[in-house]
């Protein structure tokens, strides 16, 4: 009996499915960008369009209505708009929250559409998004423009893409706890006084927001007056505080400018502080009410620096708890470290709640970056040293010990 053995045919290894257009990488994360885009031009249209239709006085066209939307939106991103005599740059921050949110959720669609396992990989996802993102920034800037008031395509570019790369960037770190393995990447020093600078940071902010809140309290009536002058009706009064809280954020950096000294401008040649006050006229906003008549008191322009210091004395005792061992040397250099973070951060603030509104008069709104970074590094040095020497010589444990 003759048996006869066959062997099986090697099967040939299956071959990929091949990936949908729709599917590939850039296509989903050009999508994303758009689906952004798109969603925070809505966004900024629901305000403006309600307000244009409930004003019966506007005689605009609805074409005007959505250029104008536009413009918003780009507004939001810090996109300098050109005027006939000046240019406005002073970017609303509390609207900007918006088109971060939005980036954020589509640069973690992206990193888990590209199963992002890494930084580098996160930081792909987030670039991929932010790209196309620019793109549309400069397109809109591009078909946004009036006689009156035409947005930079360039300065729409620049701030779409640093928009972009923030909140993508962000978003695109969640999955996979993908923040750890960033954290792990700087030095030691980094990861002990960069904790330090935003508990200095905070705090200041935290003063700031409490002085702002005091002050349009206190003048409460002169705000309440401004809002009637322009007889607004129901709309355009919502409108108006929608505006208003806009620009929240930025009149919490311009409190803690004035607590950390150097103060703030309102226009050309002016000054707002705590050992300078030189205000002229400023603009009919509600929010403007909380402005200060006149130079406080000496009393309270000294208790004003107890805000800064105290930032810096918190960030001191935080370094205490982090140190990693009684050199007195790389006490100082951590203390320095911290006051350096705290005083490039409070720069960039200084610099994101400026800018301009015009020409003339009001081509100077804001802190300067330069002045107020300096005397908060100043400040946050000198409190850390007197918490960290008044710790150290406090009995009792020894500093924590981290790795």
């Amino acid at each position: 009996m003759t048996e006869t053995l066959q062997r099986p045919a090697a099967s040939a290894p299956p071959h990929p499915e091949p990936t949908s257009f729709l599917r590939r990488p850039l296509v989903v994360a050009a999508r994303a960008a758009l689906v952004a885009a798109v969603l925070g031009v809505v966004l900024a249209a629901v305000p403006v369009v309600g307000a244009w239709a409930g004003d019966d006085r506007s005689s605009a066209a609805l074409a005007d209505c959505v250029r104008t939307a536009g413009q918003v939106w780009l507004a939001a991103h810090g996109t300098a708009l050109d005027l006939p005599d000046g240019r406005f740059d002073l970017a609303p921050l509390g609207l900007a929250l918006v088109p971060l949110a939005l980036l954020a959720r589509a640069g973690r669609s992206v990193s888990l559409h590209r199963r992002a396992t890494s930084v580098r990989e996160a930081a792909r996802a987030a670039a991929s998004v932010a790209v196309p993102y620019a793109a549309l920034c400069a397109g809109a800037a591009a078909i946004c423009g009036t006689s009156a008031l035409r947005p930079s395509v360039l300065s729409a570019a620049l701030a779409g893409l640093g928009t972009a790369l923030l909140g993508a960037g962000a978003g695109a770190l969640r999955p996979d706890r993908l923040w750890r393995a960033a954290w792990s990447r700087p030095g030691d020093r980094t990861r002990r006084t960069l904790p330090a600078a935003v508990v200095a940071v905070s705090t200041l902010l935290a003063g700031g927001a409490l002085l702002v809140a005091g002050s349009l309290l206190g003048h409460f009536d002169r705000a309440t007056d401004l809002a009637a002058a322009t007889a607004p009706g129901v709309v355009g009064g919502a409108g108006l505080l929608l505006l208003g809280l806009s620009y929240v954020p930025n009149a919490v950096v311009w409190g803690a400018s004035w607590l950390a000294g150097p103060g703030f401008a309102v226009g050309t040649g002016t000054a707002v502080g705590p050992f300078a006050h030189e205000l002229g006229a400023v603009p009919a906003l509600p929010l403007l009410a909380a402005l200060p008549a006149g130079s406080p008191p000496g009393w309270l322009a000294v208790l004003a620096l107890a805000v800064p210091l105290g930032a810096g004395a918190l960030a001191g005792r935080v370094l205490h708890r982090r140190a990693d061992g009684p050199s007195r040397t790389r006490a100082v250099l951590d203390v320095l470290a911290t006051a350096g973070w705290s005083g490039a951060a409070v720069a960039v603030l200084a610099v994101l709640a400026g800018g301009s509104a015009g020409g003339a008069r009001l081509a100077e709104l804001g802190p300067s970056a330069t002045r107020v970074g300096l005397a908060f590094a100043l400040e946050v040095a000198l409190g850390a040293l007197v918490a960290a020497l008044l710790l150290r010589r406090r009995p009792g444990r020894a500093p924590a010990q981290h790795d």
